[in-house]
C-alpha cells in the first residue's frame, strides 16, 4: 500500500540511500536488478516491484519482489506489455486503475493481483535498456502522481545502476571482455575517466566529454584538479591518495566540477583502484555520473521543507510566529535568562468585543482586523522581542530583559497607544480596546507552560477588573481560600469517587445507530450543586491533581463499558484528555493496566485530544500518541479546525477520528464560510481514512444537512443531552423497541463540554 503520510524530504533521504546502497553493491546485474526493485517497492511504500531487461523485442523480468514475485525470470513480448506506452512517452507512466485499462495484459495483472501501477523505462543514454513497474493491489490507497513524480526523480539513479550492472557483466572474461568493454566504455551513459597515479587523465570516454565540455585529447595528460571546484578538491585529494597509496580500493564523493566555460556540473564519482600483475596500484577508474538535475530537485525539496515547517510555526493569517514557535521562544529565552541571570516578561494580550465584529461584519472584516492588530503590535516591539498569533482574537508577547514592572510599563504604553487610533476595516472605523495580563521570569514561574498559564490569568484578572492590563498576583493567586478549598474538595471527591460521568452518545446520520458514547465529568458537589469540568479541570492542572482526574474519569468509563457488555450492549466509549495527559510519559501504562482489570477489548476506548493541546510539546505528545495507538486504543482531536495545526503535522499522528468544532457545526445552515468549512473538514477525512464526527448538531435542518454532505457520524443536543448511564441505557433500549424516535431530549440552559 503506498505511504500517504512520507513526505518528500523522507522520499528524498531513501533515494539518496537507495543510490549509496546500490554503488555499493555487487556488479552482479542480478544482485543489483534484486536491490533496484527492493529499494523502489520500499521508497513508493508499493506492494510489489520488477525490473525487466529489454532483449530486442521482448521483455525478461530480472528481479521482483513483493506481489510481483510469480513473474521473476518470465519473457514476455514488448508489444504486448505496458511497457511499450512508457517507452513511447519516454517518460514514467502511471496507471491508476489496472482493472479497467485496455493497455494491461490483463493475464498478467491477475497473476500480480495489482490495482495501480507505475512503469519506468531504464534509459543509457538514449537507448531503452528496460523498464522498472512499482505496483500497488489496494483499491483505497492507489499509486498517485507523487509517486509517479518520485520515480521519475528515481529513475537517474536505477538506469545508472542497471546500466553499470550490465557494463561490469559485459567485462567478464578476458580478451573478449577488453572489446566488449570499450564498446561500453565508449557507449556509457555516465563519464568514465581512467586516471594515473599522478591523478592525470589517461582515457576518457564520449560520456564524460560531452558532461565537461572539454574533447578527449584536452583531457589527456590533464590532472582532474584542473576541473573540480575547489571547495571539494581537498577531500577529494585526500580519497584519492589513500586509493593509490593501497590504503582503500574504491571511494565515493559527490563534487562540483566546473565545465568548459565556467558552469558547475554536480557529480556523483565512484573510483575504483587498478591493480598492476604486482597487485600495486596503478590506475584508477573513475565512474562520473551528473546528477545535476537530481541536486536541483533536492535543493526545490528542501526549500519545500523550509517553507513546510515555517507554516507549522507561524499563523496563517498574520504570518506571526504561533503558539508553537511562541513556546519554543520562550524556552529559548529561559535558557538564556538562566545563564545571564536576566529577567524577562511574557504578555498575553485578547481584543475585547472582537466576536461583535465578527458577527456584524463577518469573518472578512475580522480577518482584517487582526492582520492590521498584529503589524500594528510588531510595529510598536523591539526587533528582539516576539509577537505571536495564539488562536482567535489572543496575541502572546514574549520581551526579553525586562527585569520587572518598571521596565515592563512603558512598552505596555505603547502597545495602547498602537491600538487606540481606530483600525479601519471596509471602510468603517473600530475603535478596539484590549485586555493585557503579564508573567515575569523568574518571579512568576520558570516553565513556559507556567508563565503562559499565569499571564493567562492575569489577562482574565484585567477584564474582571476592567483594566488594560494587569501583573500576575501570585500572593492572591496563590492563597485564595475559594481555589484551596476547592483544590482540597476535589482531592477528596476523587478519593471518595464522588465524581459521576454523564454520556452523550454518537450515531450514524444515515441510520440513527449509536456504537459510541462520550464520558463528560459532572461533581455534583454536596453544597455548591453541580459544577461543571471547566470550573475545575484549571486547578486540577495547575496542582497536579490531573493524572489521577484522567485515570478516575478512563477507569468509571471502563467500568460502565463493561456493565453494558454484560448487558449485552456493545458501545465504545470516549474521554477527553488534557495537555499534562500527552507530557506524562507514564499515563499510557496506566491506561493498559486499567483495560486489563476490566478485561476491556481497547478498541471500545477511545481518547479525544484537542489541537492546541498536541501543539504543547510536538515530540513528546507524538510519542505518548504513538504508546496509546500501539495498545489499541482509537484516537480522535476534538475541536478539530481550531487549533491552527499543520496538517503535516497532524498526518504524522496515529489518529482515527476528526471531530468538527460545534462553532463550525452549528450555523451551517445559515453561514455559508461555516458550510464550507464542514464540507472540507469531511473531504478531507475522507481522504486521509479517519472517521468524522460533527459535534452541536443541535436541528433536524443540520442534521439533513450533515448526511447530504456525506458526514458519517454526528453528536449533540439534537440526539440527545449528557445523561447518566442509567438513563441512557434506558433511551437506548427505547430506540432498539421503536417506542422512541431520534429526537432532541431536553436541554439544559448552559452547554457544557
Amino acid at each position: 500500500m503506498p505511504d500517504e503520510n512520507q513526505d518528500p524530504a523522507e522520499r528524498l533521504s531513501l533515494i539518496v540511500e537507495t543510490q549509496r546502497e546500490i554503488a555499493a553493491a555487487e556488479v552482479d546485474l542480478k544482485v543489483v536488478s534484486g536491490l533496484v526493485a527492493e529499494r523502489s517497492q520500499a521508497i513508493t511504500g508499493a506492494d510489489g516491484a520488477m525490473v525487466n531487461r529489454l532483449e530486442g523485442d521482448v521483455l525478461h523480468t530480472l528481479a521482483a519482489t513483493g506481489i510481483a514475485a510469480p513473474a521473476v525470470d518470465a519473457r514476455r513480448p514488448l508489444s504486448g506489455s505496458i511497457a511499450r506506452f512508457a517507452i513511447e512517452d519516454g517518460q514514467p507512466l502511471l496507471i491508476q486503475d489496472t482493472v479497467n485499462d485496455p493497455r494491461i495484459d490483463q493475464e498478467l495483472r491477475a497473476k500480480v493481483g495489482d490495482r495501480s501501477l507505475i512503469c519506468v523505462p531504464l534509459l543509457r543514454g538514449g537507448e531503452v535498456i528496460g523498464t522498472l513497474n512499482v505496483m500497488s493491489s489496494s483499491e483505497q490507497h492507489r499509486l498517485g502522481e507523487d509517486d509517479r513524480r518520485t520515480m521519475e526523480m528515481l529513475s537517474v539513479v536505477l538506469s545508472a545502476a542497471i546500466s553499470h550492472a550490465e557494463e561490469f557483466e559485459a567485462r567478464r572474461g578476458q580478451a573478449e571482455a577488453f572489446a566488449r568493454f570499450r564498446t561500453l566504455f565508449e557507449g556509457a551513459s555516465i563519464g568514465i575517466l581512467r586516471l594515473d597515479r599522478d591523478g592525470c587523465a589517461v582515457d576518457a570516454n564520449p560520456a564524460l566529454e560531452q558532461m565537461l565540455g572539454y574533447s578527449a585529447a584536452e583531457l589527456a595528460r590533464t590532472s582532474f584538479r584542473e576541473y573540480m571546484h575547489a571547495e571539494d578538491l581537498r577531500r577529494a585529494e585526500t580519497l584519492f591518495r589513500d586509493l593509490m597509496g593501497g590504503r582503500r580500493e574504491s571511494f565515493q564523493l559527490e563534487a562540483r566540477f566546473v565545465r568548459n566555460g565556467g558552469e558547475l556540473v554536480w557529480a556523483h564519482v565512484r573510483e575504483v583502484l587498478e591493480r598492476d600483475e604486482d597487485g600495486q596500484p596503478a590506475f584508477a577508474m573513475a565512474m562520473i555520473e551528473n546528477i545535476t538535475k537530481r541536486k536541483q530537485a533536492e535543493s526545490g525539496l528542501i526549500r519545500q521543507a523550509q517553507l513546510n515547517e515555517y507554516q507549522a510555526l507561524h499563523d496563517p493569517l498574520t504570518g506571526l510566529p504561533n503558539r508553537l514557535l511562541f513556546t519554543e521562544r520562550i524556552e529559548h529565552t529561559i535558557a538564556h535568562a538562566k545563564r545571564a541571570g536576566d529577567g524577562f516578561a511574557v504578555l498575553l494580550m485578547d481584543l475585547d468585543r472582537f466576536k461583535e465584529v465578527n458577527d456584524s461584519l463577518g469573518h472578512q472584516a475580522g480577518d482584517e482586523l487582526l492582520k492590521q492588530v498584529g503589524e500594528r503590535l510588531r510595529a510598536a516591539l523591539r526587533g528582539s522581542d516576539t509577537v505571536a498569533r495564539l488562536g482567535g482574537d489572543e496575541f502572546g508577547l514574549l520581551l526579553p530583559q525586562q527585569r520587572g514592572p518598571s521596565d515592563v510599563q512603558p512598552v505596555i504604553a505603547r502597545i495602547l497607544a498602537a491600538l487606540e487610533e481606530p483600525i479601519t476595516v471596509h471602510e468603517l472605523p473600530l475603535a478596539m480596546e484590549s485586555s493585557i495580563g503579564i508573567a515575569l521570569f523568574p518571579g512568576h514561574g520558570d516553565v513556559a507552560e507556567v508563565l503562559i498559564q499565569r499571564a493567562d490569568v492575569a489577562m482574565y484578572n484585567a477584564k474582571r477588573e476592567s483594566a488594560s492590563f494587569c501583573f500576575y498576583d501570585a500572593d492572591q493567586n496563590e492563597y485564595d481560600p475559594v481555589r484551596l478549598t476547592l483544590v482540597a474538595e476535589l482531592r477528596r471527591a476523587i478519593e471518595a469517587h464522588e465524581l459521576a460521568l454523564h454520556y452523550q452518545p454518537k450515531a450514524r446520520l444515515d441510520d440513527g445507530r449509536v456504537r459510541s458514547v462520550e464520558g463528560l465529568l459532572r461533581w455534583r458537589h454536596p453544597s455548591r450543586g453541580m459544577i461543571y469540568p471547566d470550573s475545575f479541570i484549571p486547578v486540577a492542572q495547575e496542582t497536579g491533581l490531573i493524572r489521577p482526574l484522567t485515570l478516575y474519569v478512563v477507569e468509571e468509563a471502563l467500568r460502565q463499558c463493561r456493565g453494558w457488555l454484560d448487558d449485552g450492549i456493545k458501545l465504545s466509549v470516549s474521554v477527553n484528555l488534557s495537555m499534562r495527559n500527552l507530557l506524562d510519559r507514564e499515563f499510557p501504562r496506566h491506561v493498559a493496566r486499567l483495560l486489563e482489570r476490566w478485561q476491556i477489548d481497547s478498541a471500545l476506548l477511545e481518547l479525544e485530544v484537542t489541537e492546541s493541546t498536541m501543539l504543547a510539546n510536538p515530540t513528546r505528545t507524538k510519542a505518548v500518541l504513538e504508546e496509546l495507538s500501539a495498545l489499541g486504543i482509537r484516537l480522535s482531536i476534538d475541536d478539530f479546525g481550531t487549533g491552527y495545526s499543520s496538517l503535516a503535522y497532524l498526518r504524522q499522528l496515529p489518529i482515527d477520528e476528526i471531530k468538527i468544532d460545534r462553532s463550525f457545526v452549528m450555523n451551517m445552515c445559515d453561514v455559508s464560510d461555516d458550510a464550507v468549512i464542514v464540507q472540507a473538514t469531511i473531504d478531507l477525512g475522507r481522504n486521509l481514512g479517519l472517521d468524522v464526527v460533527a459535534e452541536g448538531v443541535e436541528t433536524q435542518a443540520v442534521w439533513e444537512k450533515l448526511r447530504g454532505l456525506g458526514c458519517k457520524l454526528a453528536q449533540g443536543y439534537y440526539l440527545s443531552r449528557p445523561v447518566p448511564a442509567e438513563q441512557l441505557s434506558e433511551w437506548l433500549g427505547a430506540r432498539r423497541d421503536g417506542t422512541r424516535r431520534v429526537s432532541p431530549a431536553a436541554r439544559p440552559a448552559r452547554r457544557v463540554a
